[in-house]
Formats: C-alpha cells, structure tokens, sequence
C-alpha cells in the first residue's frame, strides 16, 4: 500500500506543482481559468495525482481541450520539476 501525502498550500512543491498547472490552465481558450481549482496529492517516491476541476467557455471543445491539458500538465511537470504525473484528473464542474 502506498502513502500518499496531501500537501498543505504552505509547502513549497505544492505552490510549484499549482503554479505550473495553472500556467497549463491559462494558456487554454476554451476554460475559465479564474473559476479553477487545484488539488494536488504525492506519494512518497516523488509521483504525483493531480486534479483540476475547471469551468468550460460556452461553444468550448471539450474532450480535446481536457486531452490537450492533461498532456501539457504531464509535459511541464516533468521538465520543471522532479515529479513524475500518475494521473491527471480533469471535472467540468460547468459550462459558462
């Protein structure tokens, strides 16, 4: 069984592995990046889950823009940090 660590907003990889998803997040036309929420869960060897529940623009593609965003997320974790991506959850929470 492994132990997973939920990480307080104080913890300086928790604010790394936030910033860097919400770059990920902005640069994506069809979401409402303001409307974002982030939560992020690692283990113990250095892997993380990350969830992002987001807000979609009205007419917005949304399985290719979650696509799209899941592998950048993966992408800039593991090229800025050394984290590696188990997962990445994405929930449109709704359509704005």
């Amino acid at each position: 069984m492994r132990e997973a660590v939920r990480l307080r907003r104080s913890n300086v990889a928790y604010s790394t592995l936030v910033t860097i998803v919400m770059m990920c997040v902005k640069e994506q036309e069809g979401i409402v990046a303001e409307e974002t929420v982030i939560e992020v869960l690692l283990a113990a060897n250095n892997h993380c889950t990350i969830t992002v529940a987001v807000v979609m623009k009205y007419g917005a593609e949304i399985i290719p823009i979650c696509k799209k965003l899941q592998e950048q997320i993966v992408n800039e974790i593991g090229m800025m940090t050394p984290f590696t991506v188990q997962q990445v959850h994405i929930i449109v929470k709704r359509i704005a």
